[in-house]
């Protein structure tokens, strides 16, 4: 892959680039990546994200380890935007506040990264140059991170000049815009971790088979209670050989931990982790959601996964569980029919088999690009002018 070029534009003026990202996980992380690559560049990076108080301690960690202090950073409180008038206020301000970011800060391209925080930013910009013959044009352009486009990106898609995505599979049909493939921009060091050091950290035996328990940014209830469920009906043999890493999300941490204990399972629980390269290389097998950076960050480090995709997402984490099942890297139960001993015999059938498991890590690390957030950044010069972008077909599925 070609390294990013210089950002700046044949006229020698610094390029400024606006980022739009809701507030989870899978939003925020690749936004922060692409802002940090950019200013590595030379380009000034300024990114909004949906504030939301349910994520507050996960947002602080996640801006605040290894962020470049050139990268430009506010909070949009949205609030619970409950409803369609709601909704459609939050927009209307939001609408304001980029006409008001136009003016000050010029951006030459806005970047969307999903969610509907990102429908009115991105119609302003694009508006603002079909209202004003005399104004710069700003390019406009969406990442997706699932292997399908969520709602939000295939309303705005018409509307941008490019579209980013993580999967072939989700490049726009026939007479879309322009497609590229970058991939999906996960956090540094992810990969780069030992299992000898994650053992210290988490007080494990390096050796002993580890079980990763995922739900995702936002944690995911029914998972905490089918692993719990699942971890009661363990032999004996079973709770003295296991480890458990379990990120619950929310506030269950204190209450799974102790039901751990009360079955001798030993077990490191918390809300979340911000060093999750730690988690993965001590992990032979992760129980999780299907979001885009799980499946992105599992694909690097060759974690074989039984994943239980979020039923109310739109499908796509569907989509994304489907993927990693048709490649041979996990095994996909769908939450209705999930239950504490489907997924105890599917458990125990992948850590009793190393072999399988070993050659699911290798399938499941066909699905990672690597270098994501300097495609993608790449991608961002080249429509400002700066650079070139290697486009896919977008009927290349």
């Amino acid at each position: 892959m070609h390294g990013l070029t210089s950002s700046h534009t044949a006229q020698g003026r610094e390029i400024r680039v606006l980022l739009v990202a809701d507030g989870s996980g899978g939003h925020l992380i690749p936004a922060l990546q692409v802002a940090n690559a950019l200013a590595k560049t030379g380009a000034r990076a300024h990114l909004w994200y949906a504030q939301r108080r349910a994520l507050l301690p996960l947002t602080e960690a996640l801006t605040h380890a290894g962020l470049d202090p050139a990268v430009e950073i506010a909070s949009m409180p949205v609030g619970s935007a409950a409803g369609v008038m709601a909704r459609l206020w939050r927009c209307g301000q939001l609408w304001h506040h980029a006409q008001r970011c136009f003016e000050t800060f010029a951006p030459d391209v806005v970047v969307g990264f999903g969610g509907w925080v990102s429908v009115p930013v991105l119609l302003a910009a694009r508006l603002r140059q079909a209202n004003g013959a005399a104004r710069p044009a700003i390019g406009c352009l969406l990442h997706e991170q699932n292997a399908v486009m969520g709602r939000a990106n295939r309303w705005l898609a018409p509307w941008v000049d490019r579209v980013a995505v993580s999967f072939p599979e989700a490049a726009p049909r026939r007479n879309g815009p322009p497609a590229v493939l970058t991939g999906m921009p996960i956090r540094d060091g992810i990969g780069d971790a030992s299992r000898e050091a994650a053992a210290q950290r988490f007080g494990f035996t390096p050796e002993a088979p580890t079980l990763l328990v995922l739900g995702g940014s936002q944690g995911a209830r029914a998972i905490n209670r089918l692993v719990v469920e699942m971890v009661e009906r363990l032999s004996a043999e079973e709770r003295r050989a296991w480890q458990l890493l379990h990120l619950v999300g929310g506030g269950d941490a204190p209450a799974i931990a102790a039901r751990y204990a009360a079955h001798h399972v030993k077990a490191w629980v918390a809300p979340f982790l911000a060093e999750m390269e730690v988690a993965y290389a001590q992990a032979d097998l992760a129980i999780a959601r299907a979001g885009a950076s799980t499946i992105a960050e599992l694909a690097r480090c060759g974690v074989p996964a039984v994943l239980i995709p979020y039923p109310h997402a739109g499908r796509h984490q569907q989509a994304n569980a489907g993927l990693v099942e048709a490649v041979g890297g996990g095994v996909v139960l769908e939450e209705p029919e999930a239950t504490p001993v489907t997924l105890l015999e599917a458990v125990r059938r992948l850590l009793r088999d190393h072999e399988r498991r070993a050659t699911m890590g290798r399938q499941i690390q066909t699905l990672h690009q690597p270098q994501a957030a300097a495609r993608l950044s790449r991608a961002i010069l080249e429509l400002a002018g700066a650079g070139e972008a290697d486009e896919v077909s977008n009927d290349d599925r």
